[in-house]
């Protein structure tokens, strides 16, 4: 396999595609919009945070397909072989389930004691918040692909490389997102898995499927490790002897 170099990269090309009928505008949107978002969080209300993140994870692709600067096909919207996909998807996704399910498992005890720990998420709302962030991430995937294939010499395998250079790009975010360790190993275990299935499948929603379902899943294994299982034996409490009575005293 030939390795991906910088020969190809030229003004022309960098500028070519800051348009909006090409990916590299709306990824420079998107990242515009995450810097400022980044930092207005210290200026509005900790509620808002969470749909503007999902705002700018849903919108910004959304805006860049109706346009016609992204390709719904290389973000794995269109033109999917679902029999080929449901027989590789299926086996990797139940194979992923375990694997993440035994690392969150091992990782749960080293959650920080004096940082409150935000509580499971419903079903729903992990799914919706599982495929908001999906959607981002095969944006990142589907922008970065056309725009090796737009190259004047454009490396062999561009999905591959551009799966993996989004990412590398999606890493940041997850690192601003969670404070504690394990999450964000938990949340970049499901970037990986995600961007393996979909360097197979080419399936956004195989890819949301699994995002929600172990997302949701971990989740679960976090709470269930907060509350505690079993009760510490409570230390025997030594009796002292019986005290006489006053009136036994003064008959004495």
């Amino acid at each position: 396999m030939r390795p991906m170099t910088l020969s190809g990269l030229s003004f022309d090309w960098f500028f070519s595609q800051l348009h909006p009928l090409h990916p590299g505008f709306w990824l420079l949107l998107s990242f515009l919009i995450s810097g400022l978002s980044l930092a207005g969080t210290r200026l509005i209300p900790r509620r808002f945070a969470r749909p503007l993140r999902l705002g700018r994870w849903f919108f910004v692709p959304y805006l860049g397909l109706i346009i016609g600067g992204l390709s719904p096909r290389l973000m794995g919207l269109t033109d999917i072989d679902w029999v080929a996909s449901l027989g590789l998807g299926v086996g990797l996704i139940f194979a992923i389930w375990l694997l993440l399910l035994l690392v969150r498992a091992s990782l749960h005890r080293e959650e920080s004691v004096g940082v409150p720990q935000p509580s499971a998420r419903p079903l729903l709302a992990e799914f919706v918040w599982a495929g908001a962030q999906e959607f981002h991430w095969v944006f990142l995937r589907g922008a970065l692909w056309e725009m090796l294939l737009a190259l004047p010499a454009p490396p062999e395998l561009p999905g591959y490389w551009a799966i993996w250079l989004a990412s590398a790009l999606a890493l940041p975010g997850i690192f601003v997102q969670y404070r504690q360790t394990s999450r964000r190993i938990a949340a970049g275990l499901l970037l990986c898995t995600t961007a393996i299935l979909f360097f197979y499948t080419r399936n956004f929603f195989l890819c949301w499927l699994l995002h929600a379902s172990a997302g949701w899943l971990i989740d679960q294994t976090r709470t269930q490790a907060e509350q505690p299982g079993v009760r510490t034996a409570e230390a025997p409490t030594t009796q002292t002897p019986a005290q006489p009575s006053m009136q036994k005293v003064q008959q004495r």
